[in-house]
């Protein structure tokens, strides 16, 4: 596969990434609550895992006899959005979480974990939308492409 398919694959799958990215920068909470590290972090982690991803799995794919590329971009942002949610985990059970003051006490252990479990609940079902929009047009530029 030539590497301007790959880096098509690359930019379309880590575009609802960007979303995102774009989204916490707009915020403007940026530096102000103890939340925010992990938050980027797991953006930043989201965003380079997406790139990587999509670099290097579509020639993967072709040896699997993968031959959608819809399909391809959507399990490589899936990974990658997979891996965001173990991170944001690991770093919620650190005292990045863990002990720091919300305003109305202290986090505990507990709190962190739920607080990782409905970031999930509430940011997969956008970022599954905006991947599948995003793999769909990558899809019909891919196919020019490839052919």
């Amino acid at each position: 596969m030539p590497t301007s398919s790959r880096l098509v694959s690359s930019i379309f799958t880590a575009l609802p990434a960007f979303v995102f990215f774009a989204w916490f920068l707009r915020s403007g909470w940026i530096g102000r609550e103890y939340w925010w590290q992990t938050y980027m972090t797991v953006l930043i982690v989201l965003i380079l895992s997406s790139l990587l991803f999509g670099f290097a799995f579509p020639t993967l794919f072709q040896k699997l006899r993968l031959h959608h590329p819809w399909l391809w971009i959507f399990i490589q942002g899936l990974l990658a959005w997979t891996l965001a949610l173990f991170v944001l985990g690991l770093l919620n059970l650190t005292p990045l979480c863990v002990g720091q003051d919300n305003a109305d006490g202290n986090n505990d252990f507990a709190l962190c974990n739920f607080m990782t479990a409905l970031s999930g609940l509430v940011y997969t079902p956008p970022y599954l939308f905006m991947l599948v929009i995003s793999s769909l047009i990558g899809h019909r530029l891919l196919r020019v492409k490839l052919k």
